[in-house]
Order: structure tokens, then sequence, then C-alpha cells
């Protein structure tokens, strides 16, 4: 019985062994050469950019008129510079001041409002100095024109300044007139 037993285990392991490396044909796997040629690339269809924005909207700019004043006083040569759209309301600006001794310049700038002759004004900083007694206000400034023999116009501007004769400081009117911008 063990000579049967040892052949049924050898027909049995044989029999394994065969069906394990049975080669049939679905298994196996094609080896085929590819050439360069052969490969394809598969186009697809480029998509267009995209339009352009629309243009921006279209604004107006109107031309500012540039207007300058010039008082030389006793001890500094003061030119007041406007910049003014037609039909507009603000105004910007520069205030420059020259001391006429040293020569030494000072420039400050101006934004404000024009309410037909009068013009409010708001330094950006410190206003520069106008005299040695003589201090800025905050009272608006008028466009004066006198009509006749040649149609002239000034800055008319109110200081602080002191009058030598009192010693006593009060209101004080300054006239700059117009003259060509440099």
């Amino acid at each position: 019985m063990q000579t049967s037993s040892f052949r049924t285990i050898l027909a049995a392991g044989i029999s394994l062994f065969i069906i394990s490396c049975n080669n049939s044909k679905k298994d196996k796997v094609k080896v085929t050469e590819i050439k360069l040629q052969d490969i394809t690339q598969e186009e697809k269809d480029i998509e267009p950019p995209p339009p352009p924005p629309p243009p921006p909207p279209k604004v107006e700019m109107k031309e500012a008129q540039k207007s300058c004043y010039a008082n030389d006083g006793l001890k500094y040569a003061t030119v007041v510079t406007i910049y003014s759209a037609e039909g507009e309301n603000t105004v910007l600006g520069n205030v420059t001041s020259e001391d006429l001794e040293s020569g030494k310049k000072e420039t400050a700038e101006f934004t404000g409002t024009k309410d037909a002759d009068k013009i409010t004004v708001k330094f950006k900083g410190n206003a520069p100095v106008v005299g040695a007694a003589s201090e800025w206000t905050d009272k608006p400034w008028k466009i004066v024109k006198k009509e006749g023999k040649g149609n002239t116009e000034s800055l008319s501007v109110i200081f602080n300044a002191k009058n030598y004769d009192t010693n006593k400081w009060k209101d004080t009117e300054y006239l700059f007139a117009l003259v060509d911008c440099k």
C-alpha cells in the first residue's frame, strides 16, 4: 500500500508540474517592432486666444488754464501759480517765495475751490514766508479785474500783517499782478 500511495502522490505531482508549465497560446505575449514612422501624434484643435478686452470709456480732459501772479515785496518776491479748468470749481497751484537778499526759494503747493471770482485755498504743508511781518490767513483770495485801458487783472490776498507805523497787526490786502508764466 505504501507503493501505491507513493505512486499516486508522484503521479499527482507530475500532473501539477505539467499543468503549471502548460504554454497555452492565450497567455503568450507577442512583441512587435515599432518604428518611429509608425507613431503619429493626435492633432487637437488649437483653441483661439480670447478676444481683447473692450477699450476703456473715453474721458474728456479739459485743458487746464495756467495763471501766474507776482508781488515783489520789500524782502521777498512771491509768485502764485494757479491751474484751473474752464467750468470746473477745483484749482491747484503753488506759491514760490524768494528771499531777495539771499536768493533762497521756498515753494508750497495748494488745492482749492473757485466760486465766481473767489478762491478758497488750503496749503499742503506749511505756506511759504512772504514777509518778515506777514502771515497767511484762511480768508478767500479774489481775482480782481479792472476794465478800461489795458484790462488788467490781479490777485488779492488778505494777510495778517504788522503796520510799522502803529506797530499793530491787522488784515492787509496784498495785490499780485498778472504776469506771464515762465
